[in-house]
């Protein structure tokens, strides 16, 4: 479920894969016909990203709609990255039900009222859970997804969520909030922290998993160091609870880290599902009024961000809308096309990279790992699959 999401989360324990919410056999009765040409689920990318970006107006989607929309493609891209609930909401806010074909509508309101349901599960479980913290004199700060369960309309707004994120500045909290967990019936495998967060807390009646935070960006303190992140910490009184937010350039320093770092691995940042590109994009829309703050640049290029930075700026420019201040840099743009229109050539390049990087030397030094490499790119061959957290 998302504990550590992004385009490519250093650091981050691995998720459990998210559900997929259009069985193959529907997408493909859509149409009558098999998956899609590679070049027309490229095509069905980008307009479910228009669909969906915060920058599109009502105008600008009618004047490119499409005299036959390829539904079956564009649905199951949306699948893919995690967009669904937000292609339905998104599709309602700008009224445009009518272009949308009646088994088409019918899926996305199945999933949309899913999706509600859900998040409704969550919002009521981030409850019980800030009330036993602040009952122990604790002030959970709730970050990430969990922030859009907060107005009482947020369960309907369309964000797919995973899991459920919460920091506390300093370890004496961190362990007095291990404390509530356990004795709310959650368990987890060990106490020790990772790069970001400990191991998650699972309970078996709760559908979230939590996500307990030791730090905000770990391992790239530099970016947003817990001292400024803890300076920095909004309070807010959620209905009667004592709850805290980041503030606004920390929240899109979060949410940048969710999408990229420095050290990522080119090929594997086209990978993971668009879903997070567009929190971050969102998150400027709503908090800077749609303009990249200066002080988001100012502080990647303090901190050796700015070339990851600007990958993902190019991206979220050329799929959502939002205005990149840096120069261009397309080679994550050219990724996500090639993984999206010729999935198997871009497992095979990778796999070829590997061989003679990182991955040849792991062959050499311990050739008991060459089968388990072999089976895993054999397996993304025939099945290339959906994008993934890393």
């Amino acid at each position: 479920m998302p504990g550590s999401e992004g385009f490519n989360t250093v650091g981050a324990a691995p998720e459990a894969p998210a559900p997929n919410l259009v069985p193959n056999v529907a997408l493909q009765q859509l149409s009558g016909s098999a998956m899609p040409r590679r070049n027309t689920a490229l095509e069905s990318l980008r307009q479910l990203c228009a669909l969906v970006s915060p920058f599109s107006t009502r105008d600008q989607l009618l004047a490119d709609w499409p005299s036959d929309p390829p539904w079956q493609a564009l649905l199951a891209q949306a699948d893919t990255h995690r967009l669904l609930p937000a292609l339905s909401v998104a599709l309602a806010r700008h009224g445009l039900e009518d272009r949308v074909d009646a088994d088409v509508a019918d899926i996305l309101a199945a999933v949309a009222d899913w999706n509600t349901e859900r998040n409704e599960g969550f919002r009521r479980q981030m409850r019980v859970l800030s009330a036993a913290f602040n009952a122990a004199g604790l002030e959970p700060v709730w970050l990430k997804g969990a922030l859009t369960l907060l107005p009482a309309h947020g369960p309907a707004d369309g964000r797919l969520m995973m899991d459920l994120d919460v920091w506390f500045a300093g370890e004496s909290r961190q362990r007095a909030a291990m404390a509530v967990l356990r004795g709310l019936g959650y368990a987890s495998e060990s106490e020790v922290a990772g790069p970001r967060h400990y191991p998650p807390f699972f309970h078996p009646g709760e559908m979230a998993r939590v996500e307990l935070h030791c730090t905000i960006v770990g391992p790239h303190e530099a970016l947003l160091p817990v001292d400024v992140a803890a300076a920095g910490v909004e309070s807010l009184d959620w209905d009667g609870l004592r709850i805290a937010r980041l503030d606004p350039l920390s929240r899109v320093l979060c949410s940048l880290a969710q999408c990229t770092s420095p050290d990522s691995e080119r090929l594997a940042t086209a990978e993971v599902p668009l879903m997070k590109a567009l929190d971050f994009a969102t998150r400027i829309h709503d908090d800077f009024g749609g303009v990249v703050p200066p002080a988001l640049i100012a502080r990647v290029r303090e901190t050796g961000w700015e070339r990851s930075t600007q990958r993902l700026l190019t991206l979220t420019e050329s799929f959502f809308g939002l205005p990149n201040p840096l120069a261009s840099d397309p080679a994550l743009v050219r990724m996500l096309e090639r993984i999206t229109s010729w999935p198997r050539w871009h497992h095979s390049l990778k796999a070829f990279r590997s061989l003679f990087g990182a991955g040849g030397r792991m062959v050499l030094a311990n050739p008991r790992r060459a089968p388990a490499m072999v089976s895993h790119y054999v397996a993304r061959l025939i099945a290339p699959g959906a994008p993934k957290e890393r």
